[in-house]
């Protein structure tokens, strides 16, 4: 077993906040992990692709694939109660 396989979410959590410091970003676009540098800190860089190489595109794809799941479903949550809130506001009227 691979140490990426056994790497717990919130060590990957640490790297993505790690890279985010150094302006390198992570998203799932058409189905794909890309990753995206904007101005990025370059003294960061190598650190940033020692940890990406070491925890593996696979289980970063995973967690960004997670997170983004996680992400939508409270937007839909935060969606239907603000819903519920206006209809029973309405109710009361």
């Amino acid at each position: 077993m691979s140490i990426t396989a056994t790497m717990p979410d919130a060590y990957v959590a640490e790297f993505i906040d790690l890279a985010r410091s150094a302006n390198i970003h992570f998203d799932i676009v058409n189905d794909r992990l890309t990753m995206r540098m904007v101005n990025p800190n370059w003294e960061m860089w190598k650190p940033c692709r020692h940890l990406l190489d070491e925890i593996g595109q696979a289980r970063i794809e995973a967690y960004v694939r997670g997170k983004a799941a996680q992400d939508s479903a409270v937007t839909r949550w935060t969606h239907v109660s603000a819903e519920r809130l206006h209809m029973a506001a309405e109710a009361m009227r």
